[in-house]
């Protein structure tokens, strides 16, 4: 039976935290986290809700019970006494719960893990890098970087080399410890759990694996993997072959897939994409539910609502109702028309925040629905996965039969002209398959990628591309610019497989390689060139690629804030000014975003607002989620709404 999970959570700890580092917290991916590891049945959070109401989609879509901690003025807060007791009064009460998970950054909790585990309970930490006490880490059984979790479970975009030799270190030492006990080759899950014991911190999520058994494999120059009875056995790599005829090392060729098993991965693709794109919360009955709604709301009322308060209202309206739907699963839905451009926002930039209408030439309901659906093939095209009817029927319809629904919709588009058939494969308009090579925010990019010259003994393979992305994301912590040469290289490979129709070449990936790209070398020209003005392409073209409703926001989200304040920085550093004083790497966008834009000199409050019209042309929504975080947390402080509303104003201008 899978062990049991209690999860206690300080709210105002983590959440003020990634509202500082994230511009806001989303708490399902991290319960998503913890609900693969096994049932939890016990959840807490504890805050001042009257702070923190904005959260309340999210906490009530994962069941979590809400214990209300007062603020004070004075003292230290309360929620440190309060998950205490109740995390002992669980565990000496219902002795059925084997981990205790533990949600906070605050070393007081320490005391509370050692009694845990002397009660014999599996202790896992949970929290920020950069503000958890090293108390708490060492305190745990396990402990996982809450930066890992947030965004897409899993996927990490940027690491450390020094924690990756760490760690590679780590796989040593565990490996010596069993071979001087002559326990190798090892059960893989066993030696995971020495090095837990050594370091309380690995997680391989933390360098983008979502299973130990892939982080060892890509670290076989250290090691010898063998299979026995089904399981993964690790070994030193000087260890000498045992006699066990049932120990095969890995290296052993593969068995070919069974036709079905190809169609399952086939399938799994697409489920994996969806699930990126926040596609699949709904199944076929409520999602076809929830587009009439969105509708019939939308032609009987045209720019009446935003996204946010059509979302809100039919919330309500469906728990009137008593149907469980979260404003999460309806937004989820929503995101199908958006991405299909079913909507028009009139002459202002497409945003959850400003009026909305159905898009010109939307008829009937029939055919936004139709529009709407047909955003699933889009996002497999877009993502450049192959095209099978069968396994999207199965995927989407629950019903293998039906792909004549798949094979319809795509006909249709065709004869609309939204996709094109060239070389076997569907694309998107235009004869290239890359369809924003001429987005004026990304032209400095493409002229970059255009001026890569690749070595003939250099395949033009996305797995190529892949690997040499991997190297980047290693030589960022080390060097801007071989970190930038390499992720260009990687944009260069990856855009000419996709024009070459590569079947294995993602535009997914090739944005990730880009944004990845734009903000190493908007780092490199700022901080290491100097070069403030020409960096700005570079920033605004990471915040093109970067949108909220967009899967690499999961991806690169770790970046969003440092980003933003360099962005807004830089236009000091343009006029000579000194700006070391703000201390940027530690306050939020918002406050540096109030420096500039009530700075003493005139000049910089103009670059500042000059930048910020920029920004909002590429990506209002990260400047709406600056103006929600200002009234949020700054609230009570006159100059902070004066320049909320400054920012609302230099929107609605555009």
């Amino acid at each position: 039976m899978p062990e049991q999970i209690a999860v206690f959570i300080d709210f105002e700890n983590v959440a003020r935290w990634a509202e500082e580092a994230f511009l806001d917290f989303e708490l399902t991916p991290l319960m998503e986290y913890l609900q693969s590891r096994g049932p939890v049945v016990a959840k807490r959070a504890y805050g001042d809700w009257s702070r923190f109401s904005h959260y309340r989609d999210d906490l009530m879509e994962n069941v979590i019970d809400l214990i209300q901690m007062y603020s004070v003025r004075a003292g230290k807060n309360r929620a440190d006494i309060r998950m205490a007791v109740d995390a002992l009064e669980i565990a000496m009460s219902r002795p059925q719960i084997d981990t205790f998970v533990i949600v906070s950054g605050d070393s007081d909790f320490g005391a509370l893990v050692v009694k845990l585990r002397e009660y014999g309970k599996y202790t896992l930490g949970i929290g920020p890098r950069n503000i958890t006490h090293r108390l708490l880490v060492k305190s745990c059984d396990e402990f996982i970087y809450l930066e890992t979790l947030l965004g897409e479970t899993a996927s990490v975009t940027e690491q450390a080399a020094t924690d990756l030799e760490m760690a590679r270190i780590l796989l040593v030492k565990a490996l010596q410890a069993h071979g001087q006990r002559g326990d190798v080759p090892v059960l893989a899950s066993r030696l995971k759990q020495t090095m837990l014991s050594l370091d309380s911190t690995f997680n391989e999520a933390n360098f983008g694996y979502s299973q130990f058994k892939s982080w060892l494999e890509d670290n076989a120059d250290l090691i010898k993997l063998y299979v026995k009875d089904l399981q993964l056995y690790a070994a030193p790599k000087d260890f000498v072959d045992s006699s066990d005829p049932t120990l095969l090392e890995m290296a052993t060729p593969a068995v070919a897939p069974a036709p079905a098993a190809v169609e399952l991965a086939i399938g799994e693709h697409y489920r994996q994409l969806y699930r990126r794109l926040k596609m699949d919360a709904a199944d076929f009955a409520t999602r076809r539910d929830i587009l009439r709604d969105i509708y019939r709301a939308l032609n009987e009322q045209p720019y009446h609502y935003t996204t946010d308060s059509l979302l809100g209202e039919l919330r309500d309206r469906y728990e009137a109702q008593g149907l469980g739907r979260s404003k999460t699963l309806l937004r989820s839905v929503w995101q199908m028309g958006f991405r299909q451009r079913a909507f028009d926002y009139g002459d202002q930039a497409a945003s959850m925040r400003v009026p909305v209408a159905l898009a010109p030439g939307i008829a009937s309901e029939a055919d936004f629905v139709r529009l709407a659906e047909s955003g699933f093939i889009y996002a497999v095209i877009n993502a450049g996965l192959p095209f099978d009817p069968d396994a999207l029927a199965a995927v989407l319809l629950n019903a293998p039969d039906q792909k004549d629904y798949i094979l319809d919709i795509v006909t249709g588009l065709e004869a609309e002209g939204l996709i094109v058939k060239k070389g076997g494969r569907y694309h998107l308009p235009g004869s290239l398959p890359i369809p924003f090579r001429n987005e004026p925010a990304l032209q400095r990019l493409a002229r970059d990628i255009a001026e890569v010259e690749v070595p003939e003994n250099i395949p033009r393979t996305p797995e190529r591309a892949e690997t040499l992305a991997k190297r980047a994301m290693i030589q960022r912590s080390q060097d801007f610019s071989a970190s930038a040469r390499t992720y260009l290289m990687a944009c260069r490979l990856q855009w000419d497989a996709l024009e070459t129709n590569d079947p294995n070449a993602s535009l997914e990936d090739l944005r990730w390689y880009m944004a990845s790209y734009a903000s190493v070398k908007a780092g490199e020209l700022s901080q290491v060139q100097r070069d403030y003005a020409g960096s700005t392409p570079y920033y605004l073209a990471f915040f093109y690629l970067v949108q909220e409703d967009d899967p690499l926001w999961g991806r690169m989200r770790g970046l969003i804030n440092p980003m933003l304040s360099y962005f807004w920085a830089n236009a000091g550093r343009e006029l000579g000014l000194n700006v070391s004083d703000w201390n940027i790497n530690a306050i939020s966008p918002a406050q540096v975003a109030h420096l500039a834009a009530n700075h003493a000199n005139p000049e910089l409050r103009k670059r500042w607002e000059t930048r910020t019209r920029a920004l909002g042309q590429v990506n209002s929504d990260v400047l709406y989620r600056v103006i929600d975080q200002i009234r949020h947390n700054y609230g009570d402080q006159p100059d902070y709404l004066t320049l909320a509303e400054r920012l609302t104003t230099l929107l609605a201008r555009g």
